[in-house]
């Protein structure tokens, strides 16, 4: 906005400012001296948080109070990522959707990195889910719902506005519906990458015989071949899950040097960081660790040796 101003940083002070004032707001004018800038000046970040919704205001004759939205914080990075992760975490645990979208909002807002807050909540929540899920505390009906939540909270995280690089290609398949909200969180993490994201989501009620054919225009559909690299990240809950996934897609991305398939194994029984016996048809085999994932994804788009990241 104005030169010589970090806006996260006027944001975190707005609402410092204002948490500090009397419960009916201040004026422009009060707060521009508390941020010690020109009434011109804040009154331009004033009007930008009042239509994010970070703040309301109302009129008292012919002086606009400002006050703070119920729920705003700000948040400074990198240092309140642990504080992040853990207050999304009790956002999921009481199944509160309004408390999670205000969470990432105000992350977003105070300047946080969308990736980092994939990586280091929303991801985490996911597995929470699972192991809540996995121990009997709650139910298919509720799993369903928090799912629900981590995908709205993932939607929120998308970028506004910008152009993905074509050149980096990633085409995001889940093969049930148990490793589907890692692929979400993926295509979410690939998309605030710049790359260009083709999410499929989860296939098991489309899977068949025909599968590979269906694939493979839809490559022909989405990518020329004659630039760029094209990453197919395909994830599953199951042994079988990943056979498929590699048998149906790996004969198409071997065709070129510039397609490569990611097989993700997501909570599999009794497996480790290694690929279930059997598994040999694909590029590269990860454990689930987004990490992992994005760092091999930036290092093959990158032309890098992604072969030194092999977890066959």
């Amino acid at each position: 906005m104005t030169r010589g101003y970090s806006a996260p940083d006027v944001r975190r002070r707005i609402i410092e400012a204002l948490a500090r004032s009397d419960a009916g707001g201040a004026s422009g004018i009060k707060i521009s001296r508390m941020l010690n800038m020109s009434r011109t000046t804040a009154t331009k970040y004033l009007n930008a948080l009042y239509a994010d919704g970070t703040l309301r205001q109302r009129d008292m004759g012919n002086v606009t109070l400002w006050s703070l939205e119920p729920g705003q914080e700000s948040y400074t990075f990198p240092d309140d990522y642990f504080k992040i992760a853990s207050a999304y975490a009790e956002c999921i645990r009481n199944a509160s959707e309004e408390c999670a979208l205000s969470l990432v909002h105000n992350c977003v807002r105070s300047g946080g990195s969308a990736a980092r807050l994939i990586l280091e909540a929303i991801v985490p929540a996911s597995d929470t889910i699972h192991e809540m899920y996995a121990a009997g505390r709650i139910g298919a009906a509720e799993q369903s719902l928090l799912h629900r939540i981590i995908y709205r909270s993932l939607s929120a995280l998308e970028p506004g506005g910008t152009r993905p690089d074509p050149e980096k290609g990633a085409i995001v398949v889940a093969a049930d519906s148990r490793s589907e909200p890692m692929s979400r969180a993926a295509s979410a993490a690939y998309r605030s990458g710049g790359w260009s994201v083709y999410e499929l989501g989860d296939i098991s009620s489309t899977a068949g015989v025909l599968f590979d054919l269906d694939f493979q225009r839809l490559v022909d559909r989405v990518w020329d071949g004659e630039r760029g690299i094209l990453l197919t990240v395909a994830f599953s809950n199951t042994a079988e899950g990943l056979n498929f996934l590699a048998d149906s897609i790996y004969p198409i991305t071997k065709k070129s040097r510039r397609m490569r398939l990611l097989l993700c194994g997501v909570h599999l029984e009794g497996a480790e960081a290694v690929p279930p016996s059997g598994i040999r048809s694909c590029d590269h085999y990860v454990d689930g660790d987004m990490s992992k994932i994005l760092q091999l994804s930036d290092t093959a788009a990158s032309g890098g040796n992604a072969d030194s990241l092999r977890i066959l």
